[in-house]
């Protein structure tokens, strides 16, 4: 399982001692993940405190503007707004996935959230925030992920052909059992 200090709370909904870490790994360009991600949250929810959501950048090379868009969801993070970003990104993708200068796209978004627009441009460019997507892909190695949309329960890898509220709940459900709740 991954070390709770990888985790920024922005990034995560549910308690931090939750038995049951729910790793989301995402490519916010990719369609897939825009549907499975909701579908997670939900089941998410009805386990309550037992379980913490995290999601994970995981932008696919194929998808040309995945990784400024993790850039944007990463800043709007610094300034308590990841969740929103993140969900705009997916509602938005027809809008920036094929356009030739997405940034605009980004800000306009950041500029709809009542985002400081000069400390979401600097941290898009930042450092602080290129590590942070890179230190997920590298974790999604260290967790056997090979792609996006992938979801990783308490360090099981959900098969794709499980990719169901009910094949998320039996996953949850198997976690909880095996910690014991």
């Amino acid at each position: 399982m991954a070390a709770a200090d990888d985790i920024r709370s922005a990034n995560a909904l549910g308690p931090a001692n939750a038995p049951v870490l729910i790793e989301f790994f995402s490519d916010l360009q990719c369609p897939q993940c825009a549907r499975y991600e909701p579908m997670v949250k939900t089941v998410r929810t009805e386990f309550g405190d037992k379980t913490r959501m995290v999601l994970r950048h995981f932008p696919l090379t194929g998808h040309e503007h995945a990784l400024p868009a993790s850039w944007a969801a990463e800043a709007a993070a610094n300034q308590g707004k990841f969740w929103e970003m993140a969900e705009s990104l997916y509602k938005t993708q027809w809008m920036w996935a094929r356009a030739p200068a997405p940034r605009a796209i980004f800000i306009d978004q950041a500029k709809q959230l009542g985002l400081d627009l000069d400390k979401f441009q600097k941290d898009m460019d930042s450092s602080d925030v290129h590590e942070r997507i890179s230190a997920d892909q590298t974790h999604a190695q260290s967790v056997g992920v090979k792609t996006a949309p992938s979801v990783v329960i308490n360090g099981y890898n959900v098969p794709n052909t499980e990719f169901s509220e009910s094949g998320f709940r039996a996953a949850i459900k198997a976690a909880l059992a095996k910690a014991g709740q």
